[in-house]
């Protein structure tokens, strides 16, 4: 079973949250934001994963958030055996296209190449986004390359969430024995 289930503090704010790589996409989550849980819950329909996750809603518990979900599938990965490693996807939504690419490498990077138009979507501000981003790959230890482009934030950011919850699906696969990595080791 690859679950993982990790409670994650940043300057005083907790997160908890739980993974299920093998899941069916169930989920349960509650982030403060009606936004953010919409976004959370099509990367984990896309992904097929079950997610379990819980913070206050506040910029601190954002990160906090991002890092435990990056946590938690970590430890679900264990020493990330079996495993792809590498994952990509391309989604459009009308007017949007977003593009993820992500290596489960041990070494955590961010490229986020795209505009947001505006400084909310919803209930969520767009800078909230690019934290959450960085503080998932942090937590995951995993090389996070995404590009989107669009006319609506709404739809750039779920595109960026969806093609993220497919690229981690395809990462995660299991393909092979032994740990991907020349090193023999992540």
């Amino acid at each position: 079973m690859r679950k993982g289930r990790v409670e994650a503090e940043v300057e005083g704010v907790k997160a908890v949250v739980g993974v299920d790589l093998d899941g069916t996409g169930n989920i349960d989550l509650s982030s403060g934001s009606g936004f953010l849980d919409h976004m959370l819950h099509a990367f984990s329909r896309t992904g097929q994963l079950d997610l379990e996750a819980k913070a206050p809603r506040s910029y601190w518990g954002t990160i906090a958030l991002g890092k435990a979900l990056g946590m938690a599938m970590d430890d679900a990965l264990g020493d990330h055996s079996g495993i792809r490693r590498y994952g990509f996807a391309s989604v459009p939504m009308d007017e949007a296209l977003a593009q993820v690419s992500l290596d489960f490498s041990g070494r955590p990077y961010l490229i986020f190449k795209g505009e947001l138009l505006g400084d909310l979507i919803g209930d969520l501000e767009t800078q909230r986004i690019k934290a959450f981003l960085e503080s998932l790959s942090v937590g995951g230890r995993l090389t996070l390359h995404i590009r989107f482009y669009g006319e609506n934030d709404h739809h750039m950011v779920e595109s960026v969430f969806k093609a993220l919850g497919l690229a981690m699906r395809e990462s995660v696969s299991r393909e092979g024995a032994g740990i991907p990595s020349t090193k023999g080791v992540i």
